[in-house]
């Protein structure tokens, strides 16, 4: 008998405590497993709107410098038409179809000499701001643009960084106004 109580005595667990320590980490692990899709969740939504104001803050930047030494501008409906100073050419800011994506047209001929866009076959189409610096699916479109009488400002109304699918609109600014510093002086 003397050895049954030395077994009693030692120290370990019972089995409803082991059952009740088993219960208690499987309600543990079922509230973090329910969290982590909230916490990635929370996290992409960030990172998306992080993305989204940086393509923006760019998409602004890459305007200005495109239209900002820009003269002889033209607009017919959403196209922007001008002498661009950066590539020595006739030039358009349009935006493309689907997604409607806001693109660059220049018509540069063989030695850079410009070609008038109406009879012109010499071009370069790019986007105005590169695949890659437009992450997750995100591109940037506008509503509207126009010019001022005295020809010395454009501007856009409207912009906004969309994402596909949907096009939901993730960052947005209402109007940008570009002075034409060549049309200024």
């Amino acid at each position: 008998m003397k050895k049954r109580k030395k077994a009693r005595g030692r120290g370990g667990f019972t089995l409803a405590e082991t059952l009740l320590a088993v219960l208690i980490l499987l309600m543990v692990s079922a509230i973090t497993a329910a969290g982590i899709p909230a916490a990635k969740n929370a996290y992409e939504k960030v990172v998306l709107g992080a993305n989204a104001r940086i393509l923006l803050s760019t998409s602004l930047t890459a305007l200005r410098d495109e239209l900002g030494t820009g003269r002889d501008v033209e607009i017919s409906g959403k196209t922007v038409s001008y002498y661009s100073a950066k590539t020595h050419a006739n030039s358009e800011i349009y935006l493309d179809s689907e997604p409607p994506t806001i693109m660059v047209r220049d018509y540069v001929g063989l030695e850079g000499s410009v070609i008038d866009p109406a009879g012109g076959t010499a071009q370069t189409t790019r986007r105005l701001v590169s695949d890659k610096a437009a992450t997750r699916d995100l591109y940037v479109t506008y509503g509207s643009v126009t010019l001022n009488a005295d020809k010395s400002m454009v501007t856009f109304s409207n912009v906004e960084v969309r994402r596909r699918p949907g096009n939901s609109v993730v960052a947005s600014l209402d109007k940008l106004d570009i002075r034409l510093i060549a049309n200024s002086i």
